[in-house]
Formats: structure tokens, sequence, C-alpha cells
């Protein structure tokens, strides 16, 4: 296990209590026991949190996170103090967490990460901590009783979702080995079989936002990639550590020693590498066939057989191009790419 600062947190709720959300009550007794612990003495202000930031945590958590943005500074503040951060500027993405670049007195760049969700933020510290490998940043300190986690700055970090060119390949590999190969698994985690469940609920809501989405994924066709997944998933064994959100906006440039870097699990338990590299072969991809190349390129890299690899990504290419499809300014020969693709899942 990697964390190098210990942080005692108080006021934990027991996993799967369900108690995901801070109410405003309980938010300010939390904040009024952080500051008569560690001191009202505000080291640097936290950043302003941008309009963008809100509307994605308010669209995530619902009302509830109004209270929980009253209550930030405060946190922020508390937090600074106990952990000897100085902040710096917002990273101005991502619907879980409102995430600050900071620096420690000893000079390391450190990023914290302060979520309403209580439970995956512990979560995701005790994930990364569970991973030996290069390709994960450090975890430095976790506090469960206010959703805060402190990890180390990935440098440049470039995210993936902002490269204008695809990985080569090898690095693709040598990220994807060593997660599955370095991760201790934790009996805790749902199954891949629940974590593709959930991803296939709640993949539905741009119909609901958007209904005329209906006609460029139909829902027939949405299911039909749900059915294959589910059958794909049937007789894979929960034995090793997933990374479950293996997405462009979730892997960073390590630089030349590092390469890349995952961040933001949605940690499961399967043996099957094939379901996490989905993301990875639909990035920039423009036509279906071009999908193809990359599974049977990669294929022998990981060790997986290249069908399955493709089935994966078949199962997942409808939900992926709903997504594309109700963000803006995705390129429309992505999103008919991924149909294409979609529409190659066996009808039943």
């Amino acid at each position: 296990m990697r964390t190098q600062l210990a942080a005692t947190s108080m006021d934990i709720p027991e996993r799967g209590s369900g108690r995901r959300l801070h109410v405003s009550a309980a938010v300010s007794l939390r904040v009024r026991r952080l500051q008569l612990r560690y001191g009202r003495r505000m080291r640097s202000p936290p950043p302003r949190i941008d309009d963008g930031v809100r509307w994605r945590l308010t669209e995530r958590f619902g009302a509830e996170a109004g209270p929980w943005f009253d209550e930030l500074p405060a946190v922020l503040s508390a937090l600074a103090e106990r952990w000897q951060l100085e902040f710096d500027s917002l990273i101005p993405r991502g619907s879980m967490s409102v995430v600050i670049r900071c620096r420690m007195t000893s000079g390391r760049a450190a990023v914290l990460k302060v979520s309403p969700d209580r439970t995956r933020a512990a979560n995701e510290g005790a994930a990364l901590d569970r991973w030996t490998t290069i390709h994960t940043p450090s975890v430095l300190a976790v506090d469960e009783s206010v959703g805060a986690l402190l990890i180390e700055a990935i440098e440049p970090g470039t995210p993936l979702v902002d490269s204008p060119t695809y990985p080569d390949m090898e690095s693709v590999a040598e990220l994807l080995t060593s997660l599955h190969t370095t991760g201790v698994p934790d009996p805790s985690y749902p199954p891949l079989s629940d974590h593709i469940a959930h991803l296939f609920n709640s993949g539905t809501r741009p119909y609901k936002r958007r209904p005329e989405l209906v006609d460029v994924v139909p829902p027939k066709l949405y299911e039909r990639g749900r059915q294959l997944a589910t059958r794909l998933v049937e007789r894979v064994s929960p034995t090793a550590l997933l990374h479950g959100d293996l997405t462009p906006n979730n892997i960073l440039d390590g630089g030349t020693e590092r390469g890349l870097v995952a961040i933001d699990p949605a940690p499961c338990l399967g043996d099957d590498l094939a379901f996490e590299a989905v993301d990875l072969l639909f990035w920039l991809a423009d036509d279906a066939d071009l999908i193809a190349r990359r599974a049977e390129q990669l294929a022998p890299a990981i060790n997986v057989d290249a069908r399955r690899l493709l089935d994966w990504c078949t199962a997942f290419a409808g939900m992926v191009a709903l997504e594309f499809a109700e963000a803006p300014n995705n390129p429309r020969k992505r999103i008919e790419a991924l149909v294409t693709l979609a529409n190659q899942a066996p009808r039943r």
C-alpha cells in the first residue's frame, strides 16, 4: 500500500450504507470539528468554483449539491490547514468531484479532490492504493468524513481526451497489463457483472434529456448491446481488480518515464482485460474497421483473444454512440462508426 500521509477520518459511514450526500447540518458539524481541531487560519484562499463545475455536480447529485457547495469553502480551508496545502488552480472537469491543483509545504505538487459522494471518494483512494505501478498516482491522504482525497500530481498530466493523436499501442498495452498484474482485489468491490448492469442502466439518461436521440441509437439497438455484454460477463471470474472507468478522460500523460497513468477508478472485480480496453479502442476512431484493426493489434500484446476484444467493443458501441451524440462537437463520422459496430451485435 502506498498511502504516504495518514489521515484520520471522522464520522465514517459503513461501506454500502447508502449515506452518500452531505446534508447541510451534517456538513456544518463536520466543518466545525475540522476547524476546532486544525484551526481557522487559511494558508491560501480556495479557487473560485466556476459555473460549469457547479452545473455538472448538480446534474449528478441533484438539489442536495447546493448545501454542499455552500459549505465547501470552509471544508477546503480546514483541509488546507490540516494537510499543509497551498491552493493553485481549479481543474474544471469531471462530474463527481471538485478538483484543485495544490502544493504541499515540502514543495510537492498534488491534486485535491472533494466529492459529495464520500464513499466513492474513499473507494477511489483505497483502489488507487491497491495498485503498485507507476501507471497510477500515489495516494497522499484520504478523509472519508468530508469526501476528500489527496493524490500526487502527474506531470505533464495532459488528459488523453485532450490529445489530438492516438497513443502508440505499446504504451496502451503497458498501461492495461500493469493495472491487471499489480492490482490487489478487494472482495468488497462489486463484480464486473454488477458494474456492467449499472453502466447500462445509467447509460440511458441521454434518452430522457434528448428524446430525439432515439433516431441515432434506437433503444432496441442499445438493448442488443446490453444483452451481448451480459452474455460476455457470465463466466468472468471475480479474481482480478479492474479500473472500471478507463476512458480517455481518466488517462493522463505521465511523460517518458511513466507513460500513460490511470486516475479516477470505479473499481470492480473481473478477470477480463478485454473489457478494460474498450474505450481506448474507440478513441479517435472514425470507422468501425479501424476499431477492428486496433483490436487485432492490441490483442497479442495483452494476451487476449481479438474476437473477445471486438465483442466487448460491439456490446458498448451503442452506449458510447449515445454519449457522443448527446455531447457537442463530436464528429458525425465517429458516431456513425460506433452505430455501425453496434449493429453487429446478435439479434435475439
